[in-house]
């Protein structure tokens, strides 16, 4: 799999985790906040590998041109 699906994934699976975790009340207060941290690293996982994607895929990098090509004349 891809990085922008594994990113995907991630967000998806994240953003449940945290609606089950919130909404539950037979959870015990102790539990809920270990599941909103797990959610947050998820979800903050999932949409930095999706900016690393967007940077750094292979079809884009052909229109960025180096910008000291230029030959100084003497």
């Amino acid at each position: 799999m891809n990085n922008r699906r594994i990113a995907l994934c991630l967000i998806a699976v994240s953003a449940i985790i945290g609606i089950v975790a919130v909404s539950s009340d037979s959870l015990p207060q102790i539990l809920i906040m270990p599941f909103l941290a797990i959610s947050g690293i998820g979800f903050g996982t999932g949409i930095v590998l999706l900016n690393y994607k967007a940077k750094h895929s292979k079809r884009d990098r052909s229109k960025f041109k180096r910008t000291n090509t230029k030959s100084w004349d003497t």
